[in-house]
């Protein structure tokens, strides 16, 4: 099927109108890079807490908030979804991943260093925290006994709560002693929404906590930027093989070009860069080379078959007998990539990898006739006046 038949637009004409729009759209992406302060990475790459919940009921972000803000974390980034008649909550992370040191004192003499239990107040702050398994660390003044393993299910007994260790204690502790655990913020915020408030609180089985420590954001973020690049320079290598360098210096502008728009659009609506995001990016990197390629293989057939013909005849007959396999291609690809967008909530990163791709397919259709060929021309051009 061929959508356009023997159309005959003259674009290469219009290549300056195109540039002028490609500059204008990358000026206002950088812009908001620059006044944001970079990318708004997500914690696959600056390392954080994300937190998501499925409620009993719908909540508000103020009942959120007030219940987050008992904790110290008043500053945690909110957004609520609703689903018909359950509710969806992800919450963004702090700016630092970190553990936090919880001290849980005794409530009596535990007995000498052979002793295995001891008791803690019922009612102590973040109590609750102290599951069976964990590993704590004992501490009575500057006496400690690390890495002791609590090895049982906790045992209520009245206002206190009786804990067994998998060892002796070490260490002759007192009624001084207090019990040091661990506990992540993940570990903390989660078990806050499972706790839940004024007749809210999250399920259980329906929280999902994700950690990644800066370290590891450091080394993915370092490795996605190498991704990214290396893929350019194969491409670039690989073109040259295939057609010739100015064909590739024209697919590689038009690849940067659908990067840095798609990248602006995601700091102009806020959008988070996660491992999905980088995904896209590759995707669209991918799908804009194979629409460039189809054009450059007419191109370099009719540079042949019309030998003598002015190259700007060349460049324009090409790209308009390509244009029907491009809409059409283009069309089909944004049917599916549209639908899953519509479909997915607004803070799933399925839908913001859906987001980066309707903006690179619409972009990448864009540049490689307004983009990429027209740089076929300009080189043309000025190789016809150094040899002139």
């Amino acid at each position: 099927m061929e959508f356009l038949k023997d159309t005959n637009f003259d674009f290469i004409s219009k290549h300056r109108t195109g540039f002028l729009f490609s500059a204008l759209l990358i000026s206002i992406g950088i812009i908001f890079l620059v006044v944001q302060g970079g990318p708004n990475f997500g914690i696959d790459f600056r390392g954080g807490v994300r937190v998501e919940a499925i409620f009993n009921r719908a909540v508000t972000e103020a009942e959120l908030k007030t219940k987050l803000s008992e904790v110290g974390y008043a500053d945690a980034k909110i957004q609520l979804e609703s689903d018909e008649n359950k509710a969806y909550i992800s919450m963004g992370h702090r700016p630092e991943f970190q553990q936090q040191s919880i001290n849980i004192p005794i409530i009596a003499d535990p007995g000498d260093a052979t002793a295995t239990s001891l008791q803690v107040s019922s009612s102590t702050e973040k109590v609750h925290l102290l599951k069976s398994g964990d590993t704590v660390d004992l501490i009575d003044g500057n006496e400690q006994r690390r890495n002791a393993i609590l090895s049982r299910e906790l045992v209520s007994e009245g206002t206190a709560i009786q804990l067994t260790l998998a060892q002796e204690f070490g260490v002759d502790l007192t009624e001084n002693a207090t019990i040091q655990i661990q506990a992540s913020v993940g570990r903390i915020l989660s078990d806050v929404l499972i706790e839940g408030g004024d007749g809210w609180k999250a399920d259980p089985e329906g929280v999902n906590v994700t950690e990644v420590g800066p370290s590891v954001g450091r080394t993915l973020k370092w490795s996605a930027l190498w991704s990214v690049l290396s893929s350019i320079a194969i491409l670039l290598i690989y073109i040259s093989w295939r057609f010739e360098f100015r064909f590739a210096i024209g697919a590689i502008a038009a690849l940067v070009h659908d990067v840095l728009i798609t990248l602006g659009l995601f700091a102009i609506l806020s959008k988070e860069i996660n491992l999905p995001t980088v995904a896209a990016f590759l995707t669209i990197i991918g799908y804009s080379l194979n629409d460039t390629i189809v054009v450059f293989d007419r191109i370099r057939e009719n540079g042949v078959s019309l030998r003598g013909i002015d190259y700007v005849e060349v460049l324009n007959r090409s790209i308009n007998q390509s244009l029907s396999r491009t809409v059409i291609t283009s069309i089909t690809t944004l049917f599916v990539v549209v639908v899953i967008f519509v479909l997915s909530n607004s803070g799933e990163e399925i839908n913001t990898f859906a987001l980066a791709l309707i903006v690179g397919v619409l972009i990448g259709t864009y540049s490689s006739v307004f983009v990429a060929s027209p740089i076929l021309y300009i080189w043309q051009q000025r190789e016809q006046k150094a040899k002139a």
